[in-house]
């Protein structure tokens, strides 16, 4: 009996660790007379998950895997459209477009 609640924990463990929210954020900030500052700290994924949604004052983003980038969704529409799309194990980045005439920009995007 015990050796069964054991492996019933553990199972359970195991799922709740899977449907787990992940977030990715960044930030960019347009400074005068020199490059844009980009923010973004590093999650490690250790399981495919799924854009399940996407905040923040943009004009799109891209992410960034492994160093290289591996995906851009360049507009709003197209972060909207972002929603379901699936990242693979690794690790990852995410950095937003700035609005035109704006100085700064974040994005955050849940997982599941």
């Amino acid at each position: 009996m015990k050796a069964l609640l054991t492996v019933l924990m553990i199972l359970f463990l195991g799922n709740v660790a899977a449907a787990q929210v992940v977030t990715l954020s960044g930030s960019q900030k347009r400074v005068p007379g020199s490059n844009a500052e980009l923010e973004s700290k590093t999650v490690k994924i250790t399981k495919t998950k799924t854009i399940i949604s996407v905040t923040g004052h943009h004009n799109g983003f891209w992410i960034v895997k492994n160093g290289k980038q591996e995906k851009a969704f360049w507009n709003e529409k197209q972060s909207a459209d972002a929603v379901g799309y699936k990242l693979a194990k690794g690790d990852y980045q995410v950095y937003p477009n700035i609005k035109s005439g704006e100085n700064y920009a974040d994005i955050t995007i849940k997982l599941q």
